[in-house]
């Protein structure tokens, strides 16, 4: 097999990147890599990885949080050389019927129900009786010969069942490019991995983005039970079985009268596992496997969703959480109204992400924003590992980095004074930029309260919560192909991360504010976590993640050489010690008049 790197000529950098990935590997040790954009981590890394795997008979994983950020391993792969590649998405995205408003647990039900009773025309297609028909190994031998990304295989397979007939051409591929959810989620990477025939011990392991993957190994197993899903699941039952309905019709009430005694002065209050597990051991000894059965009738009836299927998986979580989970119940505003809700956090992203880490043959885990490197190891449970940091390749004069302390997003301080002041420092800048500005806000709350004060000749474009991906591409061309608009979007939002604003179109970027989580429960839940765990609990559940957001967002304006942009970070906290320490590898410069700094800065340009 002749394997290649997959350009002509290797960045700075990309020989030592190449090297210690290659002697980790060899030395079935895991690899944390620091990395800004530019160095080409995607190909340094993938390169080796591949390498080695076809010499020592190994399966490369390479996973994503996104769907979209496939598409750059599956080009760089087909540059390296013919290997057998599959790209892997989640079941219902490639489920030919259409079946995009259910959740992952819902929609797994419904089929899994189909394919029992053989009302499924595409699985049936594949599989008949237990074994692979005739048709479907031809169309795995078809896909197994070229790399697809997943619409590209959806449409080869219009016919077939895309996820049985992607599954099956990974039983012999040296690749698989994936998300995070197929090994990372407890309850689907045994299976999965069983099912394409693949060993953990026998792989080698690429987490891109490594930033966000113990925020969403924690999502993962967290769950939440509100008033409207239970008063829906009391409806459902009552037209199967009248015991269990009047058995979630208890548990309701007694929710809701705890609900009533810890929130008379409060919006949220710390519940113990052992309340409710009290209230279910008051109930029926069988109210488990009768929600399952109505859950069942309610599937071959016809309906797509179960609610309650939902209250079934929610209980099982609650009765199997250990330490490692908070307990809070709070009162919401929902699109429902007024909602009691239930809500089970996992806190310790080790617990659910070490097994696989350290498991593997080796892990790479790399991100252009994994700082402290040190932090990462401890959240994930790295273990029998070595770090790497590279410092930006580009230029350093084509990057203008103010801090700008002459604002704050202080909750202590926030009100019309500095929502008026944000405005008027954000329209200065913006006037001295020659062309598009971005602003990245804290939250959609103060991105409103400071747009209320912006000039509305002005040519904005404003990121709204819940955006449909047609919404977004759409507002993104529009702002990209103006000549000086301004995006006004928040950190971790629509347009800070997995967005490449191309030929330079992006000339600023103002960070207004510091993504501070809200100090509720589950925040001070996690800082204790981590302060009994790792001693650090402010540094890694408060502080770090909110300057890490910071730092993505600030990376959207220079993602190659020729690039030039300005970057202000608007907040006086951005200067405190201990935000600051995240802030290494650039140049500041403290500026109390932006404006100005950016003029002359433009002026030294021409």
């Amino acid at each position: 097999m002749s394997l290649k790197f997959p350009f002509q000529k290797k960045r700075e950098n990309q020989d030592e990147l190449v090297q210690r990935v290659e002697d980790c590997i060899k030395n079935r040790k895991n690899l944390l890599i620091h990395a800004p954009s530019g160095i080409g981590k995607t190909a340094g890394v993938l390169y080796p990885a591949v390498k080695l795997a076809s010499e020592l008979g190994l399966t490369v994983f390479f996973l994503t949080p996104r769907h979209s950020q496939h598409l750059i391993a599956l080009e760089t792969l087909k540059k390296i050389g013919e290997i057998k590649t599959v790209n892997i998405i989640g079941k219902r995205w490639f489920c030919n019927y259409f079946y995009d408003d259910l959740g992952s647990s819902d929609f797994q039900e419904l089929c899994n129900y189909l394919k029992k009773e053989e009302k499924c025309e595409f699985y049936n297609k594949v599989f008949k009786k237990g074994e692979l028909t005739e048709e479907a190994k031809t169309k795995i031998n078809e896909v197994s010969k070229e790399i697809l990304n997943s619409e590209e295989l959806k449409k080869k397979c219009k016919d077939f069942c895309p996820y049985e007939i992607v599954c099956q051409s990974a039983k012999r591929s040296v690749v698989a490019v994936a998300d995070y959810f197929h090994l990372f989620n407890p309850f689907v990477s045994g299976a999965f991995l069983a099912k394409i025939n693949k060993n953990l011990e026998d792989s080698i392991v690429i987490v891109d983005e490594a930033h966000q993957l113990s925020g969403r190994a924690t999502d993962l197993i967290s769950s939440k039970l509100t008033t409207f899903v239970l008063n829906t699941a009391i409806k459902e039952a009552s037209g199967v079985q009248r015991d269990v309905s009047q058995d979630i019709d208890n548990l309701r009430i007694r929710i809701e009268e705890l609900a009533k005694d810890r929130l008379e002065h409060n919006n949220e209050a710390y519940v113990s596992k052992e309340e409710i597990v009290s209230v279910l051991n008051s109930l029926s000894p069988e109210f488990l496997d009768e929600l399952q059965e109505v859950s069942d009738l309610v599937i071959e009836e016809g309906k797509e969703k179960s609610y309650c299927s939902g209250l079934s998986k929610f209980i099982e979580n609650w009765i199997n959480s250990d330490e490692n989970f908070t307990r809070i119940i709070r009162k919401k505003d929902t699109r429902y109204g007024k909602q009691i809700e239930l809500k089970l956090n996992a806190l310790l992203p080790a617990a659910i992400t070490s097994d696989i880490i350290n498991n593997s043959y080796s892990t790479i885990l790399m991100s252009a924003t994994l700082q402290p490197l040190e932090m990462y190891a401890n959240l994930l449970g790295v273990k029998n590992y070595e770090t790497i940091s590279f410092k930006s390749i580009f230029p350093k004069e084509n990057r203008l980095n103010l801090v700008a302390p002459i604002a704050t997003t202080k909750f202590s301080r926030r009100g019309e004074a500095q929502y008026k002041n944000y405005a008027d420092i954000i329209s200065r800048i913006f006037n001295a930029v020659n062309g598009n500005t971005a602003i990245f806000f804290p939250s959609y709350y103060f991105l409103n309260q400071v747009s209320n004060f912006l000039d509305s000749r002005l040519n904005i474009f404003k990121e709204v919560q819940e955006l449909t991906k047609e919404r977004k591409t759409n507002l993104l061309k529009q702002f990209i192909g103006s000549e000086k608009g301004l995006l006004l979007g928040v950190q971790s939002g629509s347009f800070d991360q997995g967005i490449d604003f191309p030929n330079n179109s992006l000339k600023c970027i103002i960070i207004a504010g510091v993504a501070l989580a809200m100090p509720d429960l589950e925040t001070k839940s996690r800082i204790d976590c981590y302060n009994k765990n790792y001693g650090k609990g402010m540094e890694y559940g408060y502080i770090y993640p909110a300057v890490q957001k910071a730092i993505q967002a600030s990376g959207r304006a220079i993602r190659s050489e020729k690039d030039k942009a300005v970057v202000v970070y608007l907040d006086e906290r951005f200067l405190w010690r201990n935000y600051r320490q995240v802030l290494s590898g650039e140049n500041f410069k403290v500026s109390r008049e932006p404006w100005k700094d950016i003029e002359e800065w433009n002026s030294s340009e021409k």
